[in-house]
């Protein structure tokens, strides 16, 4: 059951200092875009800026997670990696897996990526989405200090007024769960269920923006000139 962090005193913190958990990025980049009409990932939010690219870079950016896994559709020509996934695909931090059942939905996307995910030793996976390019990362090393500081938690999610939706952490006994999911069911349906218990921490609004439509992709990039000239 998912409570929000104020009111969360489900699980005992540990207050003597342990090992971090090993967590790895799981990022899904292998939807059809269907609503869009296009391949979203490659589309351009200014000269060279590709929308699948930018919550990468943060992912990227992320010292904590060991691994980051992304989960392509066959056929994508990836014109939308920026560079620096391409330099860490050659020291073997950043993993490309393809998803042999993409068109089927998201959850056969995030079954791959689990199924990668467990060839290492992780204790959690941090599934991020592709078009949800104003994720910051605060908000990913806020989930990840949430899920290495408390014991015996299946998840961590990022909230939207209480709504658990990604970036979100799943513990490694959530996986077989997460990986029997069918179609677009995202793995939010497993956080009401009483076997799993988790947490909930707010986040900004512009984390959640899903750019799934031509409006919404002209929406983001005003956006993202608009945090250009403040920076």
């Amino acid at each position: 059951m998912a409570i929000p962090r104020s009111s969360w005193t489900g699980c005992p913190k540990l207050l003597l200092m342990v090992r971090p958990k090993q967590i790895v990025g799981v990022y899904l980049a292998a939807g059809s875009s269907r609503r869009m009409g296009t391949a979203k990932q490659s589309l351009e939010l200014a000269a060279g800026i590709c929308l699948g690219g930018l919550a990468l870079l943060k992912a990227l950016a992320c010292a904590e997670l060991a691994q980051v896994i992304v989960v392509v559709r066959q056929g994508d020509a990836l014109h939308w990696l920026p560079e620096a996934a391409h330099n860490q695909l050659a020291s073997g931090r950043c993993r490309l897996i393809v998803s042999p059942d993409a068109e089927l939905g998201m959850a056969h996307s995030l079954r791959a990526g689990i199924q990668a995910a467990e060839e290492s030793e992780a204790d959690g996976v941090m599934v991020m989405l592709a078009d949800q390019p104003f994720i910051d990362g605060s908000t990913l090393e806020e989930l990840i200090a949430a899920f290495n500081v408390e014991v015996g938690c299946d998840f961590v999610a990022s909230g939207d007024s209480g709504v658990p939706k990604p970036p979100v952490i799943l513990g490694r006994g959530m996986w077989p769960a997460a990986s029997a999911l069918k179609g677009d069911t995202g793995a939010r349906v497993l956080f009401h269920l009483p076997a799993f218990r988790g947490q909930i921490i707010e986040a900004a609004s512009l984390t959640f923006m899903d750019v799934d439509t031509v409006e919404r992709y002209k929406e983001a990039k005003d956006i993202y000139k608009h945090q250009i000239m403040l920076s």
